[in-house]
């Protein structure tokens, strides 16, 4: 095929990522899925080069991404997906969260994922992708409400009680959208799974918000008194 035919394809306006005020490094082009196994790729018209050889950009919890384009490329809608492992990027047509303002703010969720920003220009479509890494600020920020203005709950009890699951319940309540209940055979197991924690003795009830403990309990009557005082 001659070169200023294939042109047209590899086209892709040159975006301007940062995240926390870091630029960040991408791989661009054409998006498509390619079989077993191998999840998705850049540039189909050549070798498939898979985005995940760079290296992941680490950031602190709600860090903020920005993203502009050259005002010819015209891009008229700008849309992101965020992979939780590598099956569900390899399960097609991906659920992409619309987002305006070329402004995004990451959740507190520890750990790695792969970003995919979809661009379209007209019937132009593009995609920009690289891996990212939030960052676990506290040993516990895995039990922290992922937004804020809400809030999560976390029970620990001993096998003997049974499972109460009176934090679970709370996830209907207006402001709890994250709870768990787990068991825990002892004192020490508790305090060795959460070691930032001041946990005196079981059961346990905590409360969170987006960044931090907010409260502690170690009966079902305080944990529901506090969960009032705690709610925005």
């Amino acid at each position: 095929m001659p070169e200023q035919e294939k042109e047209p394809s590899f086209s892709i306006p040159e975006a301007v990522i940062t995240v926390g005020g870091q630029g960040v490094l991408y791989k661009s082009g054409t998006f498509a899925w390619v079989g077993k196994g191998t999840g998705p790729v850049i540039d189909q018209d050549e070798p498939p080069i898979l985005f995940h050889d760079l290296l992941p950009f680490s950031v602190k919890p709600f860090s903020e991404m920005n993203i502009t384009f050259p005002e010819k490329a015209g891009i008229d809608n700008i849309s992101i997906y965020r992979s939780q492992g590598q099956g569900d990027l390899e399960m097609g047509n991906l659920p992409f969260e619309t987002f305006f303002d070329n402004t995004y703010t990451f959740n507190n969720v520890a750990g790695q994922s792969t970003v995919i920003i979809q661009a379209s220009s007209g019937d132009q479509v593009y995609h920009y992708a690289f891996p990212l890494i939030i960052e676990e600020v506290v040993a516990y920020q895995a039990q922290l409400a992922e937004e804020p203005g809400y809030l999560a709950v976390l029970e620990l009890y001993k096998p003997e009680a049974l499972q109460e699951n009176w934090a679970l319940e709370q996830v209907n309540n207006k402001y709890v959208h994250k709870a768990h209940s787990l068991k825990v055979n002892n004192l020490e197991e508790a305090r060795r799974q959460f070691p930032d924690l001041k946990i005196d003795s079981l059961p346990y009830y905590a409360i969170f918000n987006h960044e931090r403990l907010l409260y502690e309990a170690y009966n079902r009557d305080d944990f529901f008194k506090i969960l009032k005082i705690a709610a925005p």
